[in-house]
């Protein structure tokens, strides 16, 4: 079926082309797009622009690419004339046609593929066009078409509505002046679109002959000619046209969700330059804006033409124009003028949130004439409007206990937006109390945490992780996202404009402790310095009446990062607050070497506790040996903010530490050391708590630990290449079982290897993914031999005589260099010499093919599967010799790469197929 469906469309194409005159139209530009109104049924629209007065059709055949008929398309636009919609007149002798049809795909297309292709083919185009087959293009087809993708699991993503464009696919401009033309794409899912220019096709991936970019006409490389297209927006700007004629490009516009590449769809598109007495209009320059939902965005645009005499239209499209049943903007205009103007409004609404800014395009058009033609010029400004959600309002916390109480005013401005997905709460320790500008969203790289991972659709947040000795900072922000229709999914993301701050002084009423530092390294007899502070007295501080005494601290002490297997080791009794004076304690006789330790102090009174510290730990360095060096790396689990470590490294002669550096994260390498000879290292850190009023700074020490840096890197990767003798026998028998690659090794010097390599092994993918060693040399030329295959991946590791091994090369792939070749001549007619069909021998790594031959009628007269073919020339259904004349073939044949059967469209034609030429007379 498939082979079938391919075979069909170069058989059009191919015939079309024998029929150019009867079916020319002579369009000069086109698209496709579609929108979806049920589930895989389809509006799909195709516009064509042609000259007013030119040949035309009230019909077009639609390709809806999923194996059903093609099907005819009936004009709908334009005034109706014997019964048929006659186009409607855009100006500059052009008219816009629309063709409308409804289809229904039979569901998501079957493995591999996962798209529809939706096309649309003409035979003709207009001829003159400049940069196309060397202005020779009237018999060079038009093609235009949109893919419609289906992602693996529909209900992740949702369906797709192809992007549309509210400017004609025809733009207009003068020779040495500016040329900016706005395509005005929308896209009613809010999808991410990228534009990219590309050659124009004159059938499915077959681009037309000869295609120039404006830019090279007349001359190329001209700094002072430039045409590009804003990857973004789609924004033509040309700067400047250098000669007068007809052009067209091609548009690939790739539509993207929750970066998934959801349809791709190519516009043909024409622009006409001329050298006329008119200069174009222009347009105040605007600013690319933003506004919060439910404000009130108003513009005031002017537009003047340079040429006196002249009167300017000023009008405005866009999404905001579009967005039903949403807020829509208006734009009320002046009468036509030099200058003119016109003012913008728009108030979104919250439903209208969206991480892609909408798009307004302002066009001003001149009244040039001549000789009683309307000839008029125009200028477009692409002006981005990004709606952002309003900020929570009134946001309040307040502590009590071991809690802080966020909340909010409710109810938020949006949160009965169809978007609205709830609220996140952010926490800083200290303050940063910036103000965000009017669309500023979102806390990245403000220092502030996200507390809740989970969406909030309260109006409150319990933080019931605080620390004694710090203050805490808050803001809340609204989250807002698009859904999958199965409800899980969540795409087009985007954040508020964040609350104010407002932030928490917690209470000393509790120790808060300040230090856990290594005396002493040691398995068994190691020892730690314990600190904290006691609690403070006063309002919001400890109550003394309330919490009479005998105060006590015990302090408790656990292995490892986590407090494992806590026990209380000690405990301090006073019999008043003013003879609570014991807040340090020296740890004897545990083992400090191997891990870290921790602890916290339960503060009592009268025998009931009051609350405890937060647990601390000791710093625990780690010393990676490495060639020549040490990578030293440090853990901790501290309530406090640690600001800076001092690192400090025995010297030898004197045994004492020596500081060596300092650093602001958790690493150090020592470099410029003696491989196997040791060095001892500790850390010292400093930090602080967010309260001013407590001990400032923190200092501690890690335990000490010893390295000894070996070699232990690798040597460099080489660098492969591989060739064998494939373009020496490229058109021509090789006459040998035996195939053989040949590989090189080169070595570039690079600061993260060495150069002492000692051997090589070699490793070899027949089907390019999985490797297996298959040698080790010593040299650096290598030979492999395969029987009646050449195809697989090599890559090529480097080992030193200690072992270490380079990561592997870079892999080089070989494909087999197929040879198989149809020739378009022969003659059946008995002689003994060129009876048969059959390819030019011997060919080469071809296992079968699939081969249909056709009259010029679309009849088939001869299929087969053997690469030898040996047709006689005679029908395969009713075995009489055909006539002399030319056989349309088309179809593919099956060659073997990388363990992998591949199918390859038959020679010489792109799609399979070209033509044979049979002669009988002898």
């Amino acid at each position: 079926m498939l082979l079938s469906k391919h075979l069909s469309k170069l058989l059009f194409f191919v015939l079309s082309l024998f029929s150019l005159d009867a079916w020319a139209t002579h369009y000069r530009a086109a698209d496709v797009t579609y929108e979806l109104i049920a589930p895989f049924t389809y509006r799909v629209t195709i516009r064509t622009i042609a000259e007013d007065n030119a040949a035309d059709r009230d019909t077009v055949r639609i390709s809806w690419g999923d194996g059903t008929p093609e099907e005819v398309l009936a004009r709908t636009n334009g005034p109706i004339v014997n019964g048929f919609h006659k186009g409607e007149f855009i100006g500059f002798g052009f008219k816009r046609n629309l063709y409308i049809g409804t289809h229904t795909f039979p569901g998501v297309p079957p493995p591999p593929l996962n798209y529809y292709v939706i096309s649309f083919y003409d035979p003709a185009r207009r001829n003159g066009i400049t940069n196309i087959n060397n202005g020779t293009s009237d018999q060079i087809p038009i093609y235009v078409e949109d893919t419609l993708r289906f992602p693996a699991d529909i209900a992740s993503l949702g369906y797709n509505n192809s992007p549309v464009f509210q400017q004609d696919p025809i733009a207009y401009g003068n020779v040495n002046q500016l040329l900016v033309h706005s395509q005005n794409p929308w896209d009613s899912d809010g999808d991410s679109l990228t534009f990219e220019l590309v050659t124009p096709l004159q059938f499915s991936d077959i681009p037309v002959p000869n295609w120039q970019n404006p830019q090279n006409i007349p001359t190329p490389n001209d700094p002072s000619n430039q045409f590009k297209i804003d990857k973004f927006t789609g924004e033509i700007i040309w700067n400047v046209p250098k000669q007068v004629g007809l052009y067209n490009v091609g548009i690939l516009v790739r539509e993207y969700r929750r970066g998934i590449l959801l349809g791709t769809l190519l516009r043909d598109f024409h622009i006409v330059i001329d050298n006329k007495p008119n200069r174009p209009p222009e347009i105040s320059l605007l600013n690319d804006t933003c506004v919060r939902a439910g404000d009130l965005l108003q513009v005031h645009v002017t537009a003047s033409d340079p040429d006196a005499g002249q009167l300017v239209t000023l009008r405005a499209d866009g999404g905001p124009f579009l967005d039903a049943p949403n807020s829509l903007a208006t734009f009320t205009t002046q009468p036509p003028g030099n200058p003119t103007s016109g003012s913008f409004s728009w108030q979104p609404d919250c439903n209208q949130v969206r991480n892609q800014p909408y798009t307004v395009v302002f066009t001003a058009q001149d009244n040039f004439a001549q000789g009683g033609n309307q000839l008029p010029l125009s200028d477009d400004e692409t002006w981005l409007i990004d709606v952002v959600a309003p900020p929570v309002q009134n946001p309040a916390a307040n502590v009590a206990g071991n809690t802080v109480t966020i909340s909010w005013q409710n109810p938020y401005f949006c949160a009965s937006s169809k978007n609205f997905r709830g609220f996140s709460v952010w926490r800083k320790i200290g303050s940063n109390p910036f103000v965000p500008t009017y669309c500023e969203t979102g806390l990245d790289g403000k220092g502030y945490t996200r507390l809740n991972s989970t969406l909030l659709n309260s109006y409150s947040y319990f933080d019931n992780d605080i620390v004694r000795g710090q203050d805490y900072c808050y803001r809340i922000l609204a989250h807002f996202s698009h859904l999958s229709p199965n409800g899980i999914f969540e795409y087009d993301k985007v954040e508020s404009v964040p609350s104010v701050e407002i932030c928490v002084n917690v209470p000393l009423d509790i120790p808060v402790i300040t230090n856990v530092s290594v005396n002493n390294t040691d398995s068994l007899t190691g020892s730690n310095f314990v600190a904290w502070s006691k609690p403070r007295v006063g309002a919001n501080q400890l109550d003394t009446l309330q919490s009479p005494p005998p105060y006590s601290f015990e302090i408790y002490q656990g292995t490892g990062f986590v407090f494992s297997g806590a026990n209380l080791i000690h405990t301090y009794t006073a019999n008043s607050y003013f003879a609570l004076n014991d807040t340090t304690f020296t740890h004897n006789n545990l083992n400090t070497k191997t891990t870290a330790n921790s602890y916290k102090i339960v503060f009592k009174s009268n025998g009931d506790s009051l609350g405890s510290t937060a647990i601390a730990s000791s710093v625990f360095l780690t010393a990676e040996p490495l060639d020549k060096s040490v990578h030293l790396t440090w853990q901790e689990n501290v309530p406090w903010t640690n600001d800076s470590f001092a690192v400090f490294k025995q010297n030898k002669a004197t045994l004492v530490f020596d500081s060596i550096g300092v650093s602001f994260n958790h690493e150090y390498v020592d470099t410029g050391l003696i491989n196997d000879s040791t060095y001892c290292y500790y850390v010292k850190s400093f930090g602080h708590y967010s309260v001013s009023s407590l001990k400032f700074p923190l200092i501690n020490l890690s335990q000490e630990t010893c390295a000894t840096p070996q070699d232990t890197v690798a040597p460099c990767a080489p660098v492969l290449s591989v060739d064998n003798d494939c373009e020496k026998f490229s058109q021509k028998p090789w006459n040998t079982n035996d195939f053989v690659n040949h590989l090189h090794l080169k070595f570039d010097s690079l600061p993260d290897c060495d150069n002492d390599a000692t051997h090589y092994n070699i490793f070899f993918a027949e089907n390019g993914t999985d490797f297996v060693k298959i040698d080790s040399t010593t040299d650096t030329l290598y030979n492999h031999t395969q029987q009646e295959n050449i195809s697989g991946c090599y890559y090529v590791t480097a080992v030193d005589r200690l072992g270490n091994q380079s990561v592997p090369s870079n892999i080089v792939c070989i494909d087999n260099c197929v040879y198989y070749q149809l020739p378009n001549v022969f003659t059946p007619n008995g002689d003994g010499s060129n009876d048969l069909y059959k390819p030019f021998m011997p060919y080469r790594f071809v296992n079968k093919i699939e081969l249909s031959i056709f009259n010029r009628w679309g009849e088939k007269v001869f299929e087969t599967t053997n690469p030898d073919i040996l047709w006689d020339g005679s029908d395969f259904k009713t075995g009489k010799p055909l006539n002399d004349g030319i056989y349309l073939y088309g179809g593919y044949y099956y060659e073997t790469q990388r363990g992998k059967e591949l199918k390859k469209p038959l020679p010489p034609n792109k799609k399979g197929g070209g033509y044979i030429h049979l002669f009988r007379a002898k």
